[in-house]
């Protein structure tokens, strides 16, 4: 199979080339990855019609909350139990110790009682947490450990499936009735969901998507009993069916997304591995970046609704004319 044929495939797969349900694409690609809310807005709206996704109540059936690479991502509530299993749970002897947070055990298990408390009187966000907090008294310097940039206290709660936090308005609710899966079976099919939803992949793109040992990986593997394709002279692994699909002209691809996430960035079909500084930043950040006639050719991002364009290829005027052309056409169905 040529690296054309394969990129077809994935772009169908991924549902940026035919509409997708929420439901769809969160249970084809374990969610979307949601570091910064408005990229994740944009991969939904990508792939879904502009209908569904200005409906909006897709957004009701989501939580935000941590997941696979302990990166936070939106997935169905209803699947909450599979990627907060029995092997992702927090420890409980975060409240018993110290830990690295500096907070003393009896003050994690005061305020732990006290958002336990607020949250059954119902949902709260994570400033009006804070408020609670400080209504009881709670000193500068415990306020900074408990909501920590790493999640802190809330974090911990959500990890052990004692709250979780919604998509939309982003508030925290207790979590009721949560029966974790066990270990094996979820990540069985996480792994199932990932061949099935990115493959053909290689080995090194499953690695660098899971950030699993080898032998991990290929443990899975195994017990999926994978379909194998050539690409371009290298072994890739799929679940499913391969449905070719005709390359479009120009897409414009949210920062983070699966498609910038799900292969060995180093080894990307999509692009020139020169041109890796200018999607995968040294600070960690995934750009938005636009495909154009069979690879990505600029990034972009947007300066008070316009829309901009920075292009690491060297491409000709023409195409720079065609690129601007559907740039604009893009600008407007982000105002939309």
């Amino acid at each position: 199979m040529h690296h054309d044929t394969w990129k077809g495939i994935i772009l169908q797969k991924q549902g940026l080339l035919k509409p997708q349900s929420v439901q769809q694409i969160c249970q084809n690609l374990n969610g979307l990855q949601t570091q910064f809310q408005p990229y994740v807005h944009i991969g939904f709206r990508n792939r879904m019609t502009a209908e569904d996704f200005h409906e909006g109540s897709w957004q009701e059936e989501l939580t935000r909350q941590w997941s696979i690479r302990r990166t936070v991502h939106a997935y169905l509530k209803s699947e909450i139990p599979l990627y907060i299993h029995e092997g992702r749970l927090a420890d409980t002897a975060y409240l018993q110790t110290e830990w690295r947070d500096g907070l003393k055990p009896e003050i994690k298990q005061r305020y732990h009682q006290i958002i336990l408390e607020g949250l059954s009187q119902g949902a709260l966000t994570r400033d009006q947490i804070k408020d609670l907090c400080r209504a009881e008294k709670i000193n500068q310097e415990d306020e900074k450990r408990i909501f920590n940039a790493w999640g802190g206290l809330l974090r911990y709660m959500v990890e052990r499936g004692e709250i979780y936090q919604e998509y939309g308005a982003k508030r925290f609710h207790l979590l009721k009735d949560f029966q974790p899966l066990p270990k094996k079976e979820a990540d069985l099919e996480i792994a199932r969901r990932y061949f099935s939803g990115f493959g053909p992949v290689s080995l090194a793109d499953a690695r660098y998507y899971f950030k699993e040992n080898k032998s991990t990986v290929l443990d899975w593997m195994k017990r999926l009993d994978l379909k194998t394709i050539q690409v371009a002279g290298e072994e890739r692994f799929y679940l499913g069916d391969l449905e070719e699909a005709e390359l479009p002209d120009c897409l414009f691809i949210a920062g983070f997304d699966q498609l910038l996430l799900g292969y060995e960035k180093k080894a990307n079909p999509f692009f020139n591995p020169k041109y890796i500084r200018n999607i995968y930043t040294l600070t960690g950040i995934v750009k938005p970046v636009v495909f154009y006639k069979r690879r990505f050719v600029a990034t972009w991002k947007r300066d008070k609704g316009t829309m901009l364009l920075d292009i690491f290829e060297d491409i000709s005027q023409q195409v720079k004319k065609e690129l601007e052309d559907y740039r604009q056409m893009y600008e407007e169905v982000l105002k939309q």
